[in-house]
């Protein structure tokens, strides 16, 4: 437990909480940015790029862009990211166990999703799937991860009671 503590890999268990709460409208964003076609006004404005390309390629310049794209993708990969490494409230060598086995299986399932999409998917559909490849690990591994733990804290509940 001590070697637990001592390397703070994990977010202190409020960052689920902040997790949530970025989450929550990046989800809503996604839905009006891309279900409805939303792209507001005020959200065009200058950027550096490395590298684009609409209908020139540029490098190293500034352009204009509609930044809500990035908005909407910087709200639901941060709520991800605090949400599956935060801390539970009480942290332990099992839920370590836990967390390591549910990273593993996040890797499987997403290769295995990454694999079909190579052969059965084309086009700028592929695109997109490469898109959903940026939060599909962490969706998957705390769907995972949540699974074991509820699975974990059900046994423990059942030892308690005997």
């Amino acid at each position: 437990m001590s070697d637990i503590k001592k390397a703070k890999l994990f977010l202190p268990n409020y960052f689920k909480i902040v997790g949530i709460a970025l989450l929550i409208p990046g989800i809503i964003a996604v839905v009006l940015r891309f279900y409805y076609s939303i792209k507001p006004e005020f959200l065009n404005v200058k950027v550096f790029a490395v590298y684009s390309i609409y209908i020139d390629t540029k490098y190293f310049k500034v352009i204009s862009n509609n930044i809500s794209e990035e908005i909407v993708a910087l709200l639901i990969l941060t709520g991800l990211f605090f949400i599956a490494l935060s801390q539970e409230i009480i942290e332990n060598e099992d839920l370590v166990f836990i967390r390591l086995h549910s990273f593993i299986l996040s890797v499987y399932f997403n290769f295995i999703f990454i694999l079909f999409s190579l052969f059965f998917v084309f086009g700028i559909a592929f695109i997109q799937v490469l898109m959903l490849n940026m939060v599909s690990f962490l969706v998957i591994y705390i769907i995972i991860f949540n699974i074991y733990l509820y699975r974990y804290k059900s046994a423990a509940n059942k030892e308690n009671e005997t």
